[in-house]
This record gives C-alpha cells, sequence and structure tokens, in this order.
C-alpha cells in the first residue's frame, strides 16, 4: 500500500452529521454486515481531529457507546486521503496501517472500505467493512460494498441540499417578514433576494455568455423568473432558464431554492438534461418545496470530432417553457420548439426528453422568460411576441452580443407585465483569436 496518495482531510464533519446513532446510517451499516457477512461494519465520518459513526454495528466497548474515535484508531482516514477503496487482507502485515492502534483496541484484522462523497464531491468519509480474522476480499464484496456507499452518499447529499434550501426559505421568510413594513419594502426586498440569484457567468473559451434582467413594471408584484450559466466539474458550459409560477415572495424563495438545487444536480455529473430535470422533479417532491416551474436546462458539448470541424452540440430539455431561439450567423432564426415536457414539480414519474442541435461558429442561442413575448394588448398571443422577437434578432444579427441583448430589450420590452429574463450565447469561431468584446483572452479550453 505504499502507493496510496496522500490528501488533505476536511478540517471539520459534515454539518449534517454527527457521533450520535442515525437511523439511515445504521441502516447502511446493518446492510454491509448482512452482506459481507462480517463482525463489524462502520459509516464513519472523517475529519482532521477525529472519525465519528453514526452508523456502527459490532465495535468493542466503550468504543460502541462513544462512535467515535482519535485518527491514531483510523483506518478510515486513508480511504479520505486517497479519494479511492482501501482493501487490507491482515492489517498486522500490512505497512499502511500496521502500527495502527486499532489493530490492538478494536480488534481490526481484515478491513474494506470505500468513500461517502458529499454535495460537492468531496470524500467526507468511509462505508467499511471489518473482519477480526485475516480475509481476502473477493472483487464481487467491493463492488457491492461500493454500491451501498453510493446510497449512502446520495442520503448525505440529499440532507445537504435539504439543510440548504430550508435555509434559503428561511432567509426568504426573514426577508418577508422585514419586507412588510410597507409596500415599497416589499417589493425592494423582493428584487434584492432576485438579484441574489443572477449569477456571475462563466467566460470558457470561443463562447460568450451574455445576460439581462428586468423586473416587472407592476409595483406590487415578484417574479420568480431566473437564469442562470455556469461550467459543470467535467468542464462542459450549462445554460438554464425558468420562471416559478406566480408573483409573490414565495415564488421568488421558491425560485431561490429550485436554482440552488438545480446548480447542485448539474455540476458533477456528466448526465443529459433531461435526466437532471427528473432529479429536480424528484427533490422537489423529497423536500416538499411547493411550487411550479418552467425550465429550460442545456448543455453545450463538444467531442474531438466536433473540434475538428469548429461545431458544437446543444442538447437540452424543456419543462413547459418559451423554445430557444437559435441565431445563425447570416441572421436566419430557428425556433428550437420541440414539443416540451411539464412543468417540474407537476408529476416526479413522468418521462423527460432531451433534443440537440449542431452550432456552427457564429451561432447564437438566445434563450428568456415569457416577458419578453407577452404584450398587456395581446392578451394570450405569444405567438406574436416570438415573431416580433426572431424578427428583431434577424435585423440586428450583426450586432457584438452586449448591444444585440441591449436592442432586443429596448425593442421587445415595452408593455410587459411579467419580469424578463434573457441569457444568450455566442459560439465565436475556434480558428482565430477570441473576440475582445467576449472577454479575457486567455480561458481554458472547454470540453
Amino acid at each position: 500500500m505504499d502507493d496510496v496518495v496522500v490528501g488533505s482531510l476536511p478540517a471539520a464533519l459534515p454539518a449534517t452529521v454527527g457521533a450520535a446513532s442515525d437511523p439511515a446510517f445504521e441502516r447502511f451499516a446493518r446492510l454491509a454486515r448482512q452482506v459481507l457477512g462480517v463482525p463489524v461494519a462502520l459509516v464513519s465520518f472523517v475529519s482532521a481531529d477525529e472519525q465519528v459513526f453514526p452508523g456502527a454495528l459490532g465495535l468493542p466497548e466503550p468504543w460502541q457507546a462513544s462512535r467515535r474515535t482519535p485518527l491514531s484508531h483510523s483506518f478510515c482516514q486513508h480511504v479520505v486521503r486517497s479519494r479511492s477503496p482501501l482493501v487490507i487482507a491482515d492489517a498486522r502485515i500490512d505497512p499502511l496501517v500496521w502500527e495502527n492502534l486499532a489493530i490492538r483496541d478494536l480488534g481490526v484484522i481484515a478491513y474494506v472500505g470505500v468513500p461517502l462523497v458529499g454535495a460537492e464531491g468531496e470524500v467526507v468519509g468511509s462505508l467499511c467493512a471489518i473482519d477480526d480474522h485475516p480475509r481476502d476480499w473477493t472483487a464481487t464484496e467491493v463492488a457491492v460494498l461500493q454500491d451501498l456507499a453510493d446510497a449512502c452518499s446520495s442520503e448525505l447529499q440529499l440532507r445537504t441540499l435539504r439543510a440548504r434550501a430550508t435555509e434559503a426559505a428561511l432567509q426568504a421568510a426573514r426577508a418577508q417578514a422585514r419586507a412588510e413594513v410597507s409596500l415599497a419594502d416589499r417589493r425592494t426586498v423582493a428584487e434584492t433576494l432576485q438579484q441574489a440569484m443572477l449569477t456571475h457567468l462563466p467566460e470558457p473559451d470561443h463562447l460568450e455568455l451574455r445576460a439581462r434582467y428586468l423586473p416587472s413594471h407592476a409595483g406590487d408584484q415578484v417574479g420568480g423568473d431566473w437564469y442562470d450559466g455556469f461550467l459543470t466539474a467535467q468542464g462542459a458550459t450549462v445554460l438554464a432558464i425558468g420562471d416559478v409560477v406566480g408573483h409573490d415572495m414565495r415564488a421568488a424563495a421558491t425560485m431561490g431554492q429550485l436554482r440552488t438545487l438545480l446548480r447542485a444536480f448539474a455540476y458533477d455529473r456528466g448526465e443529459e438534461p433531461s435526466q437532471t430535470l427528473r432529479r429536480l422533479d424528484r427533490a422537489m417532491t423529497g423536500l416538499d418545496v411547493a411550487g411550479l416551474a418552467t425550465v429550460v436546462l442545456a448543455r453545450i458539448e463538444q467531442d474531438a470530432d466536433a473540434r475538428a470541424a469548429g461545431t458544437r452540440l446543444l442538447r437540452w430539455s424543456n419543462a413547459g417553457h418559451p423554445p430557444p431561439i437559435l441565431l445563425h450567423a447570416d441572421g436566419r432564426t430557428t425556433l428550437l420548439d420541440r414539443r416540451p415536457d411539464v412543468l417540474v414539480g407537476v408529476d416526479a414519474g413522468r418521462r423527460r426528453h432531451d433534443w440537440t442541435v449542431e452550432l456552427a461558429p457564429g451561432d447564437t442561442v438566445v434563450l428568456y422568460t415569457d416577458g419578453l413575448i407577452e404584450h398587456r394588448d395581446w392578451g394570450a398571443d405569444i405567438d406574436r411576441g416570438t415573431a416580433r422577437l426572431r424578427r428583431t434578432l434577424t435585423e440586428h444579427a450583426h450586432l457584438p452580443l452586449e448591444q444585440l441583448l441591449d436592442t432586443v430589450v429596448s425593442r421587445n420590452g415595452d408593455g410587459r407585465e411579467d419580469d424578463i429574463a434573457l441569457l444568450a450565447v455566442r459560439c465565436h469561431p475556434e480558428d482565430r483569436s477570441r473576440p475582445a468584446e467576449a472577454g479575457p483572452g486567455s480561458l481554458r479550453a472547454i470540453g
């Protein structure tokens, strides 16, 4: 085991766990002990000072009662440091752990542990099985323990996201209480909450992202419109735009929760947008997030063949939202009006779909909320507003993206009674330098 990569340990334990017995983590320890047929199984979380066991079966006293040990008795710390499974047939002859006091005090001879992963992708502990005599662990046993650890990690991540959602709701409630002094104060607090949710956009190589947000003209209404753009852990560019049903502080608070959940779900998995939206559906049910929302979630992808051809692929899923518009370099527009799925929050079991379109150099994708295409004089005729938006894009396609969005808002935002969120990405040619108006000229390549 001399080649184990040594990293740092978390400074503190996850906020949602402690040393007390926890029914969910006890269940995972019990399953591990039953399936692997071992005397001891632990759900262990490790910090720089100690390890604790909210799930623990079979430890000798006083360790079973205290559910914690110093690091001098920790094998699990090596799982956290290496971020990979640790398999030990006989700890007494393994150079990595032969001086560990858990051998003497806890009777640890054979050990197998796999990582537990937190909401941000960090390894925070281990699900481990322990035997009191030498044992050659099989690949099947390690795989089974890995499956249980994945489920245990999901439980931990869900708790973290639930805590964040609860905190966001509490912050919104406090903001609402402060805002009830007057209508003007309520509007100010709501706009502050909305503005806090409008993200700083990334600047990936040869992709230029720009956005606009305009609050409604209706003085006593607050919208749930939002946009988001970020890079995933794998380097893909993700775009999101949405609109929570309603025009009050509750809609704004729900918007904050959904944006946070969606960003967390989409960040560390390379899954299709439809799968991410299905996870959002399930989280809304499991976390009791009340409300409905329209959403478009999109990823911009580029494999080796597309990179050689200078093209990209837009992959998106639409949950009842106005369709994106593709503005081609020559000024033509294509309405990406594939059949939309139901709003998020309607049916957690409903299937969702993905759609794709190729993006050529110079193409621009425009995402928007319905406030941009609705007009108080047109009633429910959003087709008229969509047609006017497409004409504006065609007539001004030659403009830099910043100026194009300003023109779109000025020519299409009159007569609105709803908030407007507008998000656009332009694909600049990759065979030349990044345009100055797109931002910094030296950035890491994005796949």
